[in-house]
């Protein structure tokens, strides 16, 4: 079987991030978010209680966004950096609204994704200062590069 991807497959998958970047319903019960971020249940059910981390979904009981991963993650980072845990709460909701807007930035100038064998390119869309040129955000390996079309 030719392991080449189709043109329709780099369409889903364009579809699916774009689905991730939006407000997406992809919920997380305390178990998951236990096992993906390594706190343990105990700990992640008083966060919630003392309002650190917010449920959502239909019944807003012990489910969670995916964005609570980012959360999560880090209050773990800056309780590591020695903060008690209002405080790296308190930064981690000022760095988990950042990364809502680098979302919502991503999602709304985001075109179209192609993957060659060298490099991945992300269409980000009209460039504002030329809007007769395409910005592309390219990955290759490491490195990162924006390119003008």
């Amino acid at each position: 079987m030719d392991n080449q991807m189709r043109p329709a497959d780099v369409i889903d998958f364009h579809d699916f991030v774009r689905t991730i970047l939006e407000n997406s319903k992809f919920y997380l019960g305390i178990p998951e978010l236990s096992s993906i971020t390594e706190v343990p249940q105990n700990k992640l059910r008083y966060w919630s209680q003392k309002g650190y981390i917010h449920a959502c979904g239909e019944n807003k009981k012990n489910q969670f966004s995916f964005d609570a991963v980012f959360q999560i993650y880090t209050i773990k980072f800056f309780q590591n950096k020695g903060f008690t845990l209002s405080v790296a709460a308190q930064k981690a909701t000022y760095y988990s609204q950042t990364f809502k807007e680098i979302k919502k930035g991503m999602h709304s100038r985001l075109k179209q994704i192609k993957k060659t064998p060298e490099k991945t390119i992300i269409d980000l869309g009209l460039f504002d200062p030329d809007p007769s040129k395409n910005l592309n955000l390219c990955v290759e390996g490491k490195k990162a590069y924006f390119e003008l079309n």
